[in-house]
């Protein structure tokens, strides 16, 4: 059960930051997430929430949050800036903006999500192939969990030290 404390907190993971608007920032997503918080929640345990509930734990790790924070309040239209969280003192002050600003019922941050990098120096692209290009040949649309790529049409062998063209057995060297 959530104490009478906790909150829900509205957070964007695929968006972007758009300025210059009537409200002076917004972020935009399509399918944000929802997690609740209270005031004694710390930096790394919304971390780890959102990363579950996107199921992405040990893919992406977190470079940083934006949070939509209420400057200005003038009858019944509240101007918002970006702040940017990445640590308990930073998570601290959208706390304090909420009893602050109790107008505005339900904070909104981004999470800008990074690819997970071994120790050897690749990359976990965790993708999901969800269809094949118009018009092309043999290049499948890769899907992110934050941006979409495109597959080569060459097929690699992810590798610490080299890729490999299975096509024709020729390696090059990543740099």
């Amino acid at each position: 059960m959530a104490s009478e404390e906790s909150f829900v907190v509205l957070v964007h993971h695929r968006g972007s930051i758009k300025r210059k608007t009537r409200s002076g920032v917004k972020f935009t997503d399509k399918d944000p997430l929802y997690i609740v918080v209270n005031p004694t929640t710390r930096y790394d345990d919304l971390v780890r929430s959102v990363l579950m509930k996107l199921g992405l734990e040990g893919a992406k790790r977190f470079k940083k949050f934006f949070y939509r924070i209420p400057v200005t309040i003038l009858h019944d239209t509240v101007k918002y800036d970006c702040l940017t969280i990445r640590s308990d003192e930073d998570l601290q002050v959208m706390f304090l903006c909420r009893r602050q600003f109790p107008e505005v019922r339900t904070p909104e941050l981004l999470a800008k999500l990074v690819d997970v990098v071994s120790s050897s120096g690749g990359s976990n692209r965790n993708t999901t192939n969800v269809a094949t290009a118009a018009g092309s040949s043999s290049r499948a649309v890769v899907a992110s969990s934050s941006v979409p790529v495109y597959e080569p049409a060459v097929q690699l062998v992810a590798s610490p030290s080299f890729a490999v063209d299975l096509n024709d057995g020729v390696g090059d060297e990543v740099l």
